[in-house]
């Protein structure tokens, strides 16, 4: 419901969480990128986050490497996608850099939360992260 003292001011943003080694590995890669672009909506997004150490990490949160289901208001189908750093990007195989607009609006939500995003073109749209899956114990180990 927009009112007097919503109309015109865009939706509040929820809180994000991220893992001091998400943090630093993020922090170096858009250190040296213009603040433009996916790469200043990671910045912000950074700059706003609260940061745990990686044990405390709750596991329902979206995280570098880990695989989420999420809705975009404006696709009809759930997408399955794992955030990656940009070098380990693959579209085809679900494999999204944190550099892109989904993947920056979606790290560090928590499961079930959403935000409005901008697209590419500047047009807001709504991310949900739906599932997050548990880490695979592999995976993990190799990071």
């Amino acid at each position: 419901m927009t009112t007097a003292k919503t109309r015109g001011r865009p939706p509040a943003l929820p809180g994000i969480l991220l893992s001091r080694t998400d943090f630093d590995a993020l922090d170096r890669l858009v250190g040296d990128l213009p603040g433009t672009g996916p790469a200043g909506l990671l910045q912000q997004e950074l700059d706003r986050a609260e940061v745990c150490e990686p044990a405390d990490m709750p596991k329902d949160v979206v995280g570098l490497n880990r695989w989420l289901h999420y809705a975009d208001d404006r696709h009809p189908e759930v997408r399955r996608v794992q955030l990656v750093l940009p070098r380990e990007a693959d579209i085809d195989a679900g494999r999204v850099s944190i550099l892109s607009h989904v993947g920056a609006g979606l790290i560090g939500l928590k499961e079930g939360e959403s935000i409005s995003w901008p697209d590419p073109s500047g047009e807001t749209r709504k991310l949900t992260a739906v599932l997050i899956e548990d880490e695979d114990p592999i995976e993990a180990v190799a990071h």
